[in-house]
């Protein structure tokens, strides 16, 4: 199945309002879904499996820059 297919398939079985990347990660093709911020992020982790057609799922979204300064 082509990575195409795979977004397409995602957006159709899962949720069509998310949006999904097909890349390399560190433990092979994944699956990303990107949220709008952590709230979401939690929801959408809670929804969609940790796998998707065999390939890894991770969920991510962009910190605000106070939010990052908070862990340092």
């Amino acid at each position: 199945m082509y990575k195409d297919e795979i977004i397409l398939k995602a957006a159709v079985e899962l949720n069509p309002e998310y949006i999904y990347e097909f890349k390399r990660g560190t433990l092979g093709p994944t699956l990303y879904v990107r949220a709008k911020d952590k709230e979401q992020a939690h929801i959408i982790r809670k929804e969609i499996p940790p796998t998707f057609e065999g390939y890894r799922v991770l969920v991510t979204y962009h910190a605000p820059r106070d939010e990052f300064d908070d862990l340092i």
